[in-house]
């Protein structure tokens, strides 16, 4: 029989795993459409992602069917746990793309995040990550691994992948499913479908 000590132990654990979020709705490589051009996607990726740096991308979570954003939930979002089992959710509304170099299957690129845990920043280092067309007319974002620390969970390991499902050259915006992680003293993940819209640099 559970002593009260160990069933507080395991009613703690489930309400940690209640609070994680999941992957599962991540879709690695949809089928591709492009509004407005005939063009495959690595034409498509170089008119919408071949600018001058710095440039912003703005995410919310949208609506599959509409591809609009939904109304009061901007940014994509991951959920879990923090140290002593806390319960957070990390917001991401913007990804600053602030380098990037043409490379033999894509773009290598230099990333930073607008986001927040709980109404608290994070502090991030910049991602090193890929934008990549694949073969089978498809096209991802990929940011690896990078080191994030907040108040909130203290040390952990990030990760974002963005797939591709529509883009729109003249509108500059695309969308698709996403999936983030971080693991460390804090623990979440999400995944879910997205808008993106490309924020040119001011001159």
């Amino acid at each position: 029989m559970l002593g009260a000590r160990n069933c507080s132990l395991f009613g703690l654990s489930l309400l940690a795993l209640a609070a994680c979020g999941t992957t599962h709705r991540f879709v690695e490589q949809p089928a591709l459409t492009i509004d407005g051009t005939e063009k495959d996607a690595r034409q498509a990726a170089v008119d919408l992602f071949d600018l001058a740096t710095p440039y912003t991308v703005r995410l919310c979570d949208a609506d599959p069917s509409s591809k609009q954003c939904k109304q009061a939930n901007e940014g994509i979002t991951a959920t879990g746990v923090g140290g002593l089992l806390l319960p957070l959710t990390l917001h991401v509304t913007a990804m600053v793309i602030s380098k990037q170099s043409r490379s033999v299957d894509g773009w290598a690129i230099d990333a930073s995040f607008q986001s927040k845990v709980d109404a608290i920043s994070p502090l991030c280092q910049i991602s090193h990550g890929q934008i990549l067309p694949g073969f089978n007319n498809t096209l991802s974002v990929r940011l690896g691994s990078f080191y994030c620390n907040w108040v909130v969970i203290g040390n952990a390991i990030a990760s974002v992948e963005l797939s591709i499902d529509s883009i729109d050259v003249k509108d500059r915006f695309f969308t698709g499913f996403y999936k983030m992680t971080f693991h460390g003293t804090g623990n979440a993940a999400g995944s879910g479908y997205y808008k993106a819209v490309i924020l040119p640099r001011r001159a």
